[in-house]
């Protein structure tokens, strides 16, 4: 009889497993049907523009696809010279496929970020299950994931830092299973290697987040590490191959955009060190101006406080990146503003655990993920400091799992408890249903200016009457007007890389400009002295060309207006 009874309880506690495995695969499917509705609905049209950037990738990616050559007709570069800043080709190579099936248009081209953006909402769920071994927790953190709204922001456009997260994320994760199988260790090193020719940032992201597991996890990672074997062996040419690359650039002055955006290229004024100094009666080399006034000082206070930035509750909860408004949507945080009550339980719920490496890894990559935002000069930048999210998601989750935890436990009415979950639920959809609003109806109207919203307007009303014309005068800008040509334009890659021409810039490091294409010509010129023969187009924004056109004898081909209704650019014509 006691057998009997044993017997019962292990099948019906296998049951009860299996159920609970069965839920928590059933919730998962469903939470990553979420992120795929998310990240591909509306995907084209929303946001309401390609960027110069995106719109650089797709044409490079159908230069790459239909002549094995970049724009400049470089063959299979790993660095790619666009506009002088000479990107990472990863994501061009991602997106070629892509562009095969679908053609080039925006969808095709944002398509492999979206697709990377899924696969994160995934990976998160994995590295958390595998770090604190709690399905629940792993579940939590996955659907924390895919209505956060910093990834959706990056994965609804061409973004490289973004596929570059989702590469880090696959390196921790086969990282942390090498310790029980040590051939896990070559995926994790070529997805951390993948990293370094996809998105300029990683240099110094995946370098933190590989030296903080190589210290938490040294013992297992030495257990896996023999100099001699096999994974070792292949995961050091796949580290060797992947940087090679990225080191020639450095060695021919290709990284020039690093210097562009790095803080310790903008040292203050002189007239401003020495208007601190004579309020102090002081003077260069002194007691005091060693103690306040050095320039270590200077970038140090610069430094600590973009970092403090970056964990304030204006940057997470509800402003966003106000230094670059095209990286989050109107009056909306990188995160949700209920997030903030998890954060905190998160926090309260992590303080009162035991250290675990687990933990401390987690916590030590929070407070360095911002580094290579905050030695940038931005006050914020929320995709060079994008692996924030990733701890800020697993710290969620526990204050999420925790809130549930203590409701379940509490002894009260079972009324107040569930007048609890359904205040609880009720603040959580309403902060996501204010996201939603704020992302797909306002970022459209709101932000279609930040988005370079009109060019493709322009090539498609220029380019079928360009030969009509003498000349096509386009206003120069750094949106590159040119790349919307040769996109939306479809430009043969072969009859573009005999002529592709880029002036460079005379600052080092910053973007050049292409000046022709074919009778086009991009120039920064003063309406109305165009300085041009009879019979020629003229295109430009409304501060370039004003309202009162007419009197200097153009006729108007087309008004080009952005979605919230004012005027973007006009084009005109004199014949």
């Amino acid at each position: 009889m006691e057998r009997l009874l044993l017997k019962y309880m292990k099948i019906n506690k296998l049951r009860t497993h299996n159920l609970k495995l069965k839920t928590s695969t059933m919730l998962l499917f469903f939470i990553i049907l979420l992120s795929v509705l998310l990240r591909l609905w509306k995907l084209g049209s929303i946001p309401p523009s390609l960027t110069p950037d995106e719109a650089a990738l797709g044409y490079n990616a159908y230069s790459i696809l239909n002549t094995g050559r970049d724009e400049y007709g470089k063959v299979l570069p790993i660095i790619f010279k666009s506009f002088g800043d000479y990107k990472p080709g990863f994501y061009i190579y991602l997106a070629a496929p892509f562009i095969a099936l679908l053609g080039l248009n925006e969808y095709s081209v944002r398509l492999p970020s979206a697709t990377a953006g899924i696969i994160t909402v995934y990976l998160i769920y994995l590295i958390t299950k595998e770090l604190f071994g709690n399905r629940r927790l792993a579940i939590l953190s996955a659907f924390i994931s895919s209505i956060t709204p910093w990834l959706i922001y990056f994965s609804r456009g061409a973004w490289e830092a973004n596929v570059a997260l989702t590469l880090t994320l696959a390196g921790i994760f086969f990282f942390l299973k090498s310790f029980r199988k040590p051939k896990f260790l070559i995926y994790s090193v070529l997805f951390f290697a993948l990293t370094f020719i996809t998105y300029q940032g990683t240099k110094l992201s995946t370098l933190i987040v590989v030296t903080l597991l190589m210290i938490i996890y040294w013992k297992s990672f030495w257990g896996v590490f023999k100099p001699a074997s096999k994974p070792v062996i292949i995961s050091t040419l796949i580290v060797s191959l992947c940087l090679v690359p990225v080191i020639k650039s450095y060695v021919n002055g290709e990284a020039g955009r690093l210097t562009v955006f790095s803080v310790f290229s903008y040292p203050r004024p002189g007239d401003q060190l020495q208007k601190f100094l004579s309020e102090d009666n002081d003077k260069v080399g002194s007691l005091r101006y060693y103690l306040f006034h050095t320039e270590s000082l200077n970038y140090f206070r610069g430094i600590m406080g973009r970092w403090f930035n970056h964990m304030s509750s204006r940057f997470l909860f509800f402003e966003g990146d106000w230094s670059n408004p095209r990286h989050s949507s109107p009056h909306q945080g990188m995160l949700l503003m209920t997030d903030a009550i998890f954060l905190l339980a998160g926090l309260i719920v992590l303080c009162k655990r035991k250290l675990m490496k687990e933990i401390l890894f987690v916590s030590l990559w929070l407070i360095f993920a911002p580094l290579p935002s905050v030695l940038s000069r931005n006050e914020v930048h929320a995709i060079r400091s994008m692996n924030m999210v990733i701890p800020l998601i697993i710290i969620l989750s526990f204050g999420l799992n925790g809130i549930i935890l203590w409701l379940q436990n509490i002894k009260t009415h079972a009324f107040i408890r569930a007048t609890s979950y359904i205040l609880l639920t009720a603040l959580y959809v309403g902060s996501l249903i204010y996201f939603f609003d704020s992302y797909f109806v306002h970022l459209p109207n709101h932000d279609s200016k930040l988005w370079e919203y009109g060019y493709k307007q322009i090539v498609e009303v220029v380019s079928p009457i360009k030969d009509e014309y003498n000349e096509v005068i386009v206003q120069q800008t750094f949106a590159q007007p040119y790349i919307y040509f040769l996109f939306y334009g479809k430009y043969d890659p072969i009859l573009y890389q005999s002529k592709a021409k880029l002036k460079e810039s005379v600052y080092r490091g910053d973007v050049g400009q292409v000046e022709r294409l074919d009778n086009i010509r991009f120039e920064d010129y003063s309406f109305p002295h165009i300085g041009a023969t009879k019979s020629y187009i003229v295109v430009g924004n409304a501060d370039r060309i004003h309202a009162d056109f007419t009197k200097f004898d153009f006729s108007e081909i087309r008004e080009i207006r952005y979605l919230n209704g004012k005027v973007a650019f006009r084009i005109l014509e004199k014949r």
